[in-house]
């Protein structure tokens, strides 16, 4: 009998069921075979480090292990007088704010010190901070003349002039360098920031939450032997995580001190932790939340080409996009269109009030997977960074702080979330 051609035809209704079905079936066994890999590698406890006995990690850079990168013996001419620079016994009495913001910067990166300049710079240029940005010496004539023109215009380059401008300088010894450039050269701030170039700094809120309760009348430090940042944990060692920390002046002069004594070799960030461990000391934490130090994240927006939050972020993850007043720290702007995008919801009050409005878009399947997954209590981009150091950094003080690695005091609670002034 022949098929009535005007008969209902149910196989596509069928085979699209049948494809829903499969992919539900691949879900699930996707994430009982995720959540068994989880359990296997969290139920074993990674070797812990001796006491005060740093890991013997060799660190890289590019792929290549610092032991093992090529050494340069290129000879650097001095790089002409900056404004930074005092003159030979001049006395150092020029009037300074308490705060300096310092930005570790490629020398051949003017495009970026630029964009930098005209955004948060000039937006909180009533904010009482000093805004240097710190090069090594690019070694080509050219770029020296490059670097002049750029410091008589502006002013606000500090020359490393005895390091060369490489990846090996940059991501090892730059920033403790620049420590002793201040301490040689007769600075003295109250607190000083080191900030990456991929990082929006919203310094009212910094300033106003952070530095001026924890200053006197007289813009002189309340608090010693402070780090203010975000705890990051990472191959065995803690630390305040790169692209942002501050610390009071003390810390700097140790630090300084300790590394002439020590020399040690690693990756920028990690030398403070290796210094600490090797003198035993200790240095007190205000530890940011996620919601005011983060990484930002496009797939977390709207999807209305601004970059405010959709109504299921999280704000407290290490990446999401814009959300609340919290925001001080945003990394991870590598374009120079997500960065004006953020520069552009910030004015010289902060950042500017939430608008109203929806998601313009639908949560990517990544998006929906990585909230399932954090629901669960899985680890993801999703799980706050001091929620990733291992229970055995813990101990506590007979004043009940609890320390971290024997180095990083928290306070009273093991997240070190300080008391904010709002």
């Amino acid at each position: 009998m022949a098929k009535d051609p005007s008969a209902p035809w149910h196989g596509d209704r069928v085979s699209g069921d049948a494809v829903h079905l499969c992919f539900f079936l691949r879900f699930v066994v996707g994430a009982i075979i995720i959540i068994c890999i989880t359990l296997t590698f969290t139920s074993s406890t990674p070797t812990h480090h001796a006491p005060f006995i740093p890991p013997n990690n060799d660190y890289q850079i590019k792929g290549i292990s610092i032991s093992k990168w090529p050494e340069k013996h290129k000879i650097l001419d001095p790089f002409p007088q900056a404004p930074m620079v005092l003159p030979e016994g001049s006395k150092n009495d020029t009037i300074r704010q308490p705060w300096l913001t310092a930005i570790i910067s490629s020398a051949f990166d003017a495009e970026r010190r630029m964009l930098i300049r005209t955004t948060w710079i000039h937006t909180f240029k009533y904010v009482p901070f000093d805004a240097r940005f710190v090069v090594s010496n690019p070694g080509n004539p050219q770029w020296v003349e490059v670097l002049q023109a750029e410091n008589r215009t502006f002013g606000d380059l500090i020359v490393l002039d005895h390091l060369p401008e490489d990846e090996y300088t940059a991501n090892t010894i730059k920033t403790m360098d620049l420590f002793k450039y201040l301490i040689n050269h007769g600075f003295h701030y109250e607190f000083v920031t080191k900030l990456d170039t991929d990082l929006f700094l919203n310094a009212r809120r910094f300033w106003d939450a952070f530095l001026r309760p924890r200053l006197s009348s007289e813009n002189k430090a309340t608090v010693t032997r402070t780090g203010i940042g975000e705890m990051y944990y990472h191959d065995d060692l803690a630390f305040l995580h790169g692209p942002m920390y501050t610390y009071t002046w003390d810390i700097i002069e140790e630090l300084v001190e300790l590394q002439n004594h020590y020399h040690a070799v690693a990756c920028e960030d990690v030398i403070t932790p290796i210094l600490l461990l090797k003198a035993q000391r200790i240095v007190n934490v205000i530890n940011f939340l996620g919601s005011e130090k983060f990484d930002y994240y496009e797939p977390d927006s709207r999807g209305d080409g601004t970059p405010w939050a959709r109504q299921g972020t999280h704000p407290n993850a290490t990446a999401h996009a814009l959300y609340g007043t919290d925001p001080i720290a945003i990394h991870n702007l590598k374009k120079k269109e997500e960065y004006l995008k953020i520069a552009g919801v910030f004015d010289k009050d902060g950042i500017k009030p939430t608008p109203l409005g929806r998601d313009s878009r639908r949560a990517s399947l990544k998006m929906l997977w990585l909230d399932f997954w954090h629901a669960l209590g899985g680890r993801t981009y999703l799980t706050p960074r001091d929620k990733r150091i291992p229970d055995y950094f813990y101990t506590q003080n007979s004043n009940g702080d609890w320390i971290v690695d024997g180095i990083w005091n928290m306070g009273k609670t093991k997240e070190g979330h300080q008391e904010r002034i709002s």
